[in-house]
């Protein structure tokens, strides 16, 4: 027998370690969240203890690994809970199969360790291994995904970001937690990757409305699973194309008043929206320029134009009205220079 022991005090581990010697089990200590997830999911191990002094949020590494892969290999037992209904109903919440109450006994150790072993070696498979959520089901014995009926089919990794988000809807999941509870791994390792992973499944599950689930970024808070109303998913969609559109041509969308379209809230911003994607008005063509026309003589036009040298005579008189100014100083600057080139 091989036990993962997750605490901090080494009284605590050596207690635990003489209560099962007889048995020639095996217990490694750690102190580490991710270590202790990643351990836990490369070996076997027989049975998992966890120290209650170090707490068990849900979206703990090992806790939420095993929630998103529905690994139920060894059973969790936590170690001096508190007297508390609330907190002790808040442990099997969180996903402890047992829970050891303080002061630690030796006695109660083993029997509540060994009890664990034998409802995991007889529980079957139950509706645990789904959830649903709107449109969606998820099923996590073949990693599938029914939305709206139709089966789409995920990899091991995204289907356990999904099966993570979906199961948090309505709060954030930090790129830590997900980075420790998918990978076992922590933040700044996995990079990149991530990102990639919730682009595919946006994509894949259509995650942006049509089916009334959303999936929201928020900066230094993380990702989280939203139930929207179908049309307020279409007139976001229609919002979210106007802006794109305001993007490429420089222009922001404003409605009569000159208030930002972001915001204006139900009503006003539907109305605004539509301003937005109302059609542009046609703009007239400029009027061409006149051309000059020819007459032939015996024309009426041509008898009653007036002779050219009455034309010609109004042009010499208005060429004759402009100023000589700089023609004189041109004169005068072209005499200094011949006076001073004969001298």
């Amino acid at each position: 027998m091989k036990l993962a022991v997750m605490t901090r005090s080494a009284t605590l581990f050596g207690l635990i370690c003489r209560c099962f010697e007889a048995d020639g089990a095996v217990c490694h200590r750690f102190a580490d969240d991710v270590a202790f997830a990643r351990a836990i999911y490369r070996d076997e191990y027989s049975a998992i203890l966890i120290d209650a002094d170090t707490g068990l949020n849900p979206l703990r590494p090992v806790l939420a690994r095993r929630a998103c892969y529905a690994d139920r290999r060894a059973p969790l037992i936590v170690i001096g809970a508190g007297h508390d209904r609330e907190a002790i109903a808040r442990l099997f919440d969180a996903g402890a199969d047992d829970v050891v109450l303080s002061p630690v006994d030796a006695r109660e150790v083993m029997l509540r360790v060994h009890l664990a072993l034998l409802r995991v070696q007889l529980q079957s498979a139950d509706s645990s291994d789904t959830l649903e959520c709107g449109a969606y089901r998820l099923d996590r014995r073949n990693c599938t995904v029914h939305v709206d009926g139709h089966a789409v089919r995920l990899t091991p990794r995204e289907f356990a970001i999904a099966w993570l988000l979906f199961s948090r809807r309505g709060e954030y999941v930090s790129r830590r937690q997900i980075a420790g509870a998918v990978w076992s791994r922590s933040e700044d390792i996995i990079g990149r990757t991530l990102e990639q992973h919730i682009y595919k499944l946006r994509k894949k599950l259509e995650l942006n409305g049509p089916w009334g689930v959303h999936l929201r970024t928020l900066y230094a808070h993380g990702y989280r699973i939203e139930m929207t109303d179908t049309a307020e998913a279409a007139l976001e969609e229609s919002v979210e194309s106007v802006e794109s559109a305001e993007s490429m041509d420089g222009v922001d969308c404003v409605d009569s008043h000159g208030v930002a379209l972001e915001t204006l809230h139900d009503d006003a911003r539907t109305a605004a929206a539509m301003t937005c994607l109302a059609p542009m008005q046609p703009v007239a063509a400029p009027a061409a320029p006149p051309r000059a026309e020819v007459h032939p003589a015996d024309s009426a036009v041509a008898r009653n134009a007036p002779a050219w040298g009455d034309s010609q005579a109004a042009f010499a008189a208005s060429a004759s009205s402009a100023p000589k100014a700089p023609y004189a100083l041109l004169s005068a600057a072209a005499l200094a220079a011949r006076t001073r080139g004969n001298g």
